[in-house]
């Protein structure tokens, strides 16, 4: 019997490709979504991790400093004072290659023999003595460097060429005496935009002479000795922090960003359950009258449940094969998305590659085959539920569903209650909130039969009136197959909903930035003064220009900030220090009530304001102390403000220069804000403005920092925009599903309208119209969905994910868009089947099997 099944089975499956196929497609485009999202943000993080390992090699902990950098003299405390050997110090910062503006590389500077001991990835190529000999002449030759065969040919480098780069001061020329050679992809990568010089060398291009960026350490966790001694002589401004925990710190800081894009991958994984849900429960139905006749001959329920089972895990494993390597090549240009905006909001990574991971691949995979059968289960257990009789009856089939359809709907009401009290109640959860948007979506999609029948009556009796028996067909026939129907607009309805909500978010959250660059930028001209800020001569050099600009004829006053760090719990803090004037403090949006006297505090008293995101994370209200550890110790400054910044989500203090100067050494400045006086003539301003600042000083426009910061927030939810599309794709083929098995259950009955007179011409606008119908009544039902959405991701998700709070801006063309993406999708979808069914002949319509 079993064999017997079986064959059954495989030749019902092979009569029906197209179902086949759009089945395995739904299931291979959901994990394909999941797989390229774990890929590329594991990737990402990867290549921080890597790179972090290739340019510390053994060391287990590292020595920073905030923007003033380490005195080497801390180096030789350490070294000779404490006795302490398997240290090695460290300058590097980004450069440019001159005339190559968009590309970046990495300067690092090192003690060639002094680093040896800690076996760095880059010193581990090639042969020894060869290696050596180009150590030493790093050493004794002046401006010498060593860069990557891969970055060679690239930029066309010989051995002994020189390569001129752009520091934040000035361009410099080195000589290339050696390349790295590289035997694995992963050292190529991280040498591509690597060049390796002298650490002397390094501190004279950058004018950093006697200062370090950070010095590598290798000590054993448990050496508490070690670490104690350590951190007793280590300055105000250094910590001394542990790889490990550095490398999970910045995972940490990406939680909520990855969080959120696996909640949009499992949304295709979502959308493509009611595909599976939709094609094996036509697959069951299409064989009601076999199914019937087998357990008229003996097969017991059992055997039927794993037949269906059976089918589903077929394909389930080949839908699932097929994501995996879709997943991968998606993955490529997922992660230059995800690195884009980690890139834009955390820290520095490398996008070059992806690395496939097996653990990623088996989640993706393990995912498509639960999702597969938990969808499957309805449907099995409907093949099983009904005696042979009642299964033979097919007339029942439709009350049957009715009866289901009402359960539903009270199902419904408890899903979008649980949805409500999640919100209500999950306190600060991200992972809860983002189920509560799950379980209301899932409490629409139940409700949508119940609803769609409610409109389909209601277009009827409008129709009715106004045309013939041809007009009221088409909202009749869905109502006659809302058993197949039912299940595609809900599809539909949930992509659509998606699509509303996240614009709906987007669009709140691009007119919230908007109007916080508008109201932030309150100078006519910003210059930004780039470069480290560890040179005691360009802190001098940034004074001066200051004094230039405020000696120009049309300058009325000037505005500046310079952005820092600062230890707070043993951790660095960023801190940006206003040097403020009257225009520019109404940038600030405070998000509660302050008091009058405020800025009288800021300037006077040891106080600062700390943004939105930074309060929330931290847990702070006005009237708190931080404390701070200073040059003096550790000093408690008080929270008098809290204020609205979208730059990032980990969130920064600000504070007075006056202040900041009373505690921590003057590092000059990040931007000078520049206010003309009335009448004065702004591009001639302008002009004067660049014939003061060097070439790696930029002067810009309130307009073109506008531009510039917008064009961010674009690239930042470009990703978001792509993943969306994604689950609309998976929706329009479960509607396509839907409508190519519908072909096949309504032969007959298209053949008796056929034969009674209907025209092709009159049948393709009867099924589009049927179509369109069901695309109308999706994105109607999907506006409602969409506005709760929004209204969880604005208002719980993104401040419980990034500590941001938005206003929600209401767009009508956003919802006119998601009326014309549910209709055009479901018209596209039935213009196929529509043309396939018009073509039917009567006669072999009618034909009994």
């Amino acid at each position: 019997m079993s064999s017997v099944l079986k064959r059954a089975s495989r030749h019902f499956l092979w009569r029906h490709p197209w179902q086949l196929t759009l089945a395995i497609i739904g299931i291979a485009l959901g994990v394909a979504v999941v797989i390229s999202i774990e890929l590329a943000i594991e990737s990402s993080l990867k290549a921080f991790d890597q790179a972090g390992q290739a340019f510390s090699g053994a060391a287990t902990h590292r020595i920073v400093a905030s923007a003033g950098g380490l005195d080497e003299k801390l180096y030789t405390r350490l070294r000779i004072e404490q006795g302490i050997k398997k240290m090695a110090p460290v300058v590097t910062s980004g450069v440019r290659i001159f005339n190559r503006s968009d590309e970046h590389f990495k300067l690092l500077g090192i003690d060639p023999f002094v680093e040896k001991s800690l076996q760095s990835i880059w010193q581990t190529q090639g042969d020894d003595d060869e290696r050596t000999g180009l150590l030493r002449r790093l050493l004794v030759e002046p401006n010498t460097a060593l860069v990557s065969e891969q970055t060679a040919q690239s930029l066309q480098l010989k051995l002994d060429d020189e390569l001129t780069i752009v520091t934040g001061n000035a361009e410099h020329r080195l000589k290339i005496i050696g390349f790295l050679t590289t035997n694995d992809a992963v050292s190529e990568r991280l040498f591509a935009r690597l060049i390796v010089t002298d650490i002397a060398t390094a501190q004279e291009l950058l004018r950093v002479t006697g200062k370090l960026s950070a010095i590598e350490v290798l000590v054993d966790k448990n050496d508490v000795e070690t670490l104690v001694k350590i951190r007793e002589i280590l300055p105000a401004n250094a910590l001394l922090v542990s790889l490990e925990s550095q490398s999970q710190a910045m995972r940490d800081m990406t939680r909520a960003f990855d969080i959120n894009l696996k909640a949009l991958g499992l949304l295709s994984i979502l959308v493509g359950m009611f595909l599976i849900y939709n094609t094996m429960t036509f697959l069951v139905m299409q064989r009601r009258h076999l199914i019937g006749i087998l357990r008229s001959i003996g097969v017991t329920r059992r055997q039927i449940f794993f037949l269906i089972v059976n089918e589903a895990m077929l394909l389930a494993v080949i839908g699932t094969l097929i994501g995996i390597g879709l997943g991968i090549v998606l993955g490529q240009g997922v992660l230059y998305l995800i690195s884009g905006t980690i890139n834009a909001i955390y820290f520095p990574v490398d996008s070059a590659n992806l690395m496939i991971s097996p653990l990623q691949i088996a989640k993706g995979a393990i995912l498509g085959i639960v999702a597969t059968l938990l969808a499957v289960l309805p449907p099995a257990y409907e093949a099983t539920r009904l005696s042979p009789i009642r299964v033979l009856a097919r007339s029942q089939l439709e009350t049957e569903v009715r009866s289901l359809i009402k359960a539903a709907g009270l199902l419904s009401v408890i899903f979008l209650s649980g949805g409500v009290a999640l919100v209500m109640f999950s306190g600060r959860s991200i992972s809860l909130g983002l189920s509560s948007v799950y379980l209301l979506l899932f409490g629409f999609a139940l409700l949508t039969p119940l609803a769609t029948l409610i409109f389909m009556k209601l277009i009827e009796r409008v129709f009715g009136h106004f045309s013939g028996i041809l007009g009221r067909m088409p909202a009749r026939m869905v109502s006659a197959e809302i058993s197949r129907t039912g299940i595609a607009i809900a599809a539909l309805m949930i992509a659509v909903s998606a699509t509303i909500g996240m614009d709906l978010m987007i669009g709140s959250f691009r007119q919230t930035v908007s109007d916080w660059v508008q109201t932030s930028l309150r100078a006519d001209l910003y210059v930004s003064l780039s470069g480290e800020k560890m040179s005691s001569d360009k802190i001098g050099e940034e004074q001066l220009l200051k004094s230039k600009l405020t000696s120009l004829a049309d300058v009325e006053m000037l505005s500046t900030v310079l952005h820092t760090q600062v230890i707070a719990d043993d951790k660095f803090t960023k801190v940006f220090v206003f040097e403020l004037n009257s225009k520019s403090k109404q940038g600030f949006i405070f998000k509660a009530k302050v008091k009058k006297n405020l800025w009288d505090q800021f300037e006077q008293q040891q106080t600062v304001m700390v943004t939105e995101p930074y309060a929330y994370h931290h847990k702070i209200s006005i009237g708190d102390n931080i404390l701070l550890q200073t040059q003096q110790g550790k000093q408690a400054f008080k929270v008098i403000a809290i204020y609205a910044d979208y730059s990032g989500d980990q969130g920064h203090l600000a504070m007075s220069r006056q202040t900041y100067l009373r505690f921590w050494s003057d590092l000059g400045y990040s931007g000078i804000g520049v206010y003309a006086k009335a009448g004065a003539d702004l591009k001639q301003l302008e002009n004067q403005l660049n014939k003061l600042v060097t070439k790696q000083q930029t002067v810009s426009s309130e307009r073109e920092i506008y531009d510039a910061s917008m064009l961010v927030f674009e690239q930042t939810f470009t990703i978001t925009q792509t993943l969306r599309w994604l689950s609309a794709i998976i929706a329009f083929i479960g509607v396509f599903s839907a409508l190519m098995a519908l072909q096949l259950e309504r032969t007959r009955q298209l053949g008796i309208l056929r034969a009674i007179g209907i025209t092709p011409g009159q049948l393709t606008l009867l099924i589009t119209s049927e179509t369109g119908l069901m695309g109308i009544v999706a994105g109607f039902l999907a506006i409602p969905a969409g506005y709760v959405v929004a209204y969880v991701l604005i208002f719980v998700i993104y401040q419980r994910s990034f500590g941001w709070t938005m206003a929600f801006h209401f767009e009508p063309v956003v919802i006119y868009q998601g009326l014309a993406l549910a209709f055009i999708a479901a018209v596209l979808a039935g213009i196929f089947p529509a043309l396939k069914m018009a073509q039917t002949k009567p006669a072999e319509a009618l034909r009994t099997e």
